[in-house]
């Protein structure tokens, strides 16, 4: 899909890499497919956003990702307070 042969090296805070290595799906997953997953271009108009959905429907199922592992987390560490 994207292929790239330059890099950056950006500056970013320890909380911001940790955000970033949480959201990886995978060894083989790179923070550039991170990013793009999950940073967007403000759209300005309606046009844009329903151009944006044509081409690139959002996740359905990320939602529920997320949820399910907040649970797991939420189970892990409820049990620890006993």
């Amino acid at each position: 899909m994207y292929d790239s042969c330059m890099s950056k090296t950006i500056t970013i805070d320890d909380d911001v890499y940790e955000l970033l290595r949480w959201l990886k799906q995978g060894e083989r997953d790179s923070f550039t497919k991170v990013l793009r997953r999950n940073v967007h271009k403000p759209l300005d108009t309606c046009g844009e956003l329903l151009d944006s959905y044509e081409t690139d429907p959002p996740a359905h199922d990320a939602k529920l990702d997320v949820l399910r592992r907040i649970e797991r987390e939420r189970s892990r560490r409820c049990a620890n307070r006993s």
